[in-house]
């Protein structure tokens, strides 16, 4: 587990550059028509982090509710009001990937052999090790690349901003 949590630790230094500036009103901005906001994107990778954290007897840091919004199968929004904060996600965010680097490493055999706890993902990440090192790293980088489209469309949004 060491090797994951080394590169979450390298994934969120990428992810910090392409978060800090991000504000209330780039989150339901998306790179393409029908894609994913920027917004949802931050909010599917804290609940999914959190659900790993939680799975592994860590106490929650998302709100209950950002759950039926992010969760895997979900759809983003075009409303601004639909999300939270750019400030919430952005710590959210921060805290769950930093936790998951700072404690998976110590975690026990026999809880890395334990079942996924994602039932739909136990045909490829049997266990909860498995299920905890895709969510920190492939996961991780997958959403953080759509994300790095993202600010395109918020470069997009602030242009017209600037012209007129």
């Amino acid at each position: 587990m060491k090797d994951a949590a080394t590169m979450c630790l390298h994934l969120l230094t990428y992810a910090e550059p392409m978060v800090r500036d991000l504000s209330d009103e780039h989150l339901f901005l998306a790179s393409e028509a029908n894609g994913k906001t920027a917004g949802w994107l931050l909010g599917h990778l804290c609940v999914t982090g959190d659900f790993v954290r939680r799975k592994c007897g860590r106490p929650p840091l998302t709100p209950k509710e950002w759950g039926p919004r992010f969760a895997p199968g979900t759809q983003p929004s075009r409303a601004p009001e639909d999300y939270p904060t750019a400030d919430a996600l952005r710590a959210a965010f921060d805290g769950i990937y930093r936790d998951l680097a700072a404690f998976t490493p110590s975690l026990p055999a026999e809880s890395l052999a334990m079942p996924s706890p994602y039932e739909p993902a136990r045909a490829r990440f049997a266990t909860l090790g498995e299920f905890t090192r895709w969510i920190m790293t492939g996961h991780l980088g997958y959403h953080l690349g759509q994300l790095y489209g993202c600010r395109g469309a918020v470069n997009v949004a602030e242009s017209r901003e600037i012209v007129g």
